[in-house]
């Protein structure tokens, strides 16, 4: 099997108007779309929206255990919404499309992976002749990629399945929306999460609270209300983004400070559903496994995802699932998103099976920091290599570069750390974050 994989890391069907990322947001998704190249095997063509660095292809397929000479890259043409974005007029540009279409067949490729299955992308499978080899094309092709990304979707499939979600409505109008927040949360002394329907890791979150006494997680900020004469001056401020421009409902849920937030990866395919794995999600990265697998009701956070997955692939979805959930201060777990598209966790399961090697999962610590600041590739390699930090085959433990950071300004590269221990881990993170400081 040989596939054309897409890193589209951002798309209309996933944030809504992509004119509300800002020029050096959509520059740092387009540099974290390097992610995918962990997913290459032999024969696969990978679409960037902006190329790599000399060298960084090199390292992650030494890495995987094959030649980068059995593998293209392509990136297309700049377009309306500049170099970090695959839009619509990149991805389907006269040139770019032919070359594609020759590439994609000296290769064999038979099927398309794309972050996100959206319809450019169903759009491209059909010009390319891959749209009867690529499973779950069906739903994909009727838009089925927006609707599952959809933070309201989500709550009516927990409300069929009968999962446990955090109190929340989904609503269209603004007085709905005051009412809820006021009557059932703030008034109460707590905190309320307003959600844009559209929208990944937390941007198009918002926090309204009675007090500022917590870290915003999972939300781009938090805003304090006091009363409801502020409560109605922030949502008449706010809406508009909120339901990107009326085209859209939000989903407002209670929030819950202090919770532990857990995410777990599925394949869904014809035959089944099978769990990936578990990780945490931190302020700038993750963690896997997940801490919280220790507690008692982890089975059932598992048995809930699960049954979310089927009600998904009952539908005809196929491809990667990722459940969201938080462990409440109480110990209650409450699922709060399904996002049915390649996660920000896909790639580092491919380095635990791929380069760690699947028999080591519950051997090792992966641990993940973004929004790094390297210099070259090259001089950050050579020097995590002569500090003895870089990854060793042998021993299964050390840091990876998985991201290059390739912006003039930085801060858009990342690493992850391979150790036994929680603790070896956070002090290869240190030591790592210390040679960073001298280079």
């Amino acid at each position: 099997m040989t596939t054309l994989i897409i890193s589209n890391q951002r798309t209309e069907e996933m944030v809504g108007d992509l004119d509300i990322l800002d020029a050096d947001y959509r520059l740092y998704t387009g540099n974290q779309a390097q992610r995918m190249a962990w997913c290459l095997r032999e024969g696969d063509v990978l679409v960037l929206p902006m190329g790599m660095k000399e060298g960084f292809l090199e390292y992650v397929v030494s890495h995987l255990r094959f030649s980068p000479h059995s593998v293209r890259v392509l990136t297309p043409p700049p377009g309306s919404m500049g170099d970090g974005i695959l839009s619509r007029d990149r991805l389907l540009e006269k040139d770019f499309l032919a070359e594609l279409r020759e590439v994609v067949r000296l290769a064999g490729v038979d099927r398309v992976l794309p972050f996100h299955f959206e319809s450019v992308v169903a759009v491209l499978a059909r010009e390319l002749g891959l749209d009867v080899t690529t499973p779950g094309f069906g739903l994909l092709d009727q838009g089925g990629g927006r609707l599952l990304n959809s933070k309201s979707t989500f709550r009516a499939l927990a409300g069929g399945a009968d999962i446990p979600v955090p109190d929340g409505i989904v609503c269209s109008a603004v007085e709905a929306a005051a009412e809820f927040l006021w009557e059932k949360l703030l008034s109460q002394g707590r905190s309320g999460i307003l959600k844009r329907d559209l929208h990944v890791a937390g941007y198009g979150n918002e926090i309204v609270s009675p007090r500022a006494d917590f870290e915003p997680v999972g939300a781009q900020r938090a805003v304090v209300v006091s009363d409801r004469g502020a409560l109605d001056k922030y949502l008449k401020e706010r809406w508009p983004w909120l339901t990107d421009n009326g085209r859209n409902p939000v989903v407002i849920e209670r929030y819950f400070a202090g919770s532990d937030p857990i995410c777990v990866e599925f394949n869904i395919s014809e035959h089944g559903i099978e769990l990936v794995g578990h990780g945490e999600m931190r302020v700038n990265g993750h963690v896997w496994p997940a801490s919280s697998a220790r507690n008692d009701t982890f089975p059932h956070l598992l048995e809930m995802a699960e049954r979310l997955c089927e009600s998904v692939r009952v539908m005809g979805y196929r491809g990667v699932a990722s459940v969201d959930a938080i462990v409440v201060p109480d110990g209650k777990i409450l699922v709060n998103e399904i996002n049915c598209r390649v996660s920000g966790s896909t790639h580092i399961y491919q380095i635990r099976d791929r380069v760690v090697g699947s028999e080591y999962q519950n051997q090792r610590v992966l641990a993940e920091r973004r929004r790094c600041s390297f210099p070259s590739f090259s001089r950050t390699l050579d020097a995590l290599t002569a500090s003895g930090l870089a990854y060793d085959p042998q021993a299964r433990t050390g840091v990876l570069l998985t991201v290059d950071d390739s912006s003039p300004s930085g801060g858009h590269g990342e690493y992850c750390v391979v150790a036994e221990t929680t603790t070896q881990a956070q002090q290869l993170e240190q030591e790592f974050s210390s040679l960073l400081r001298l280079l």
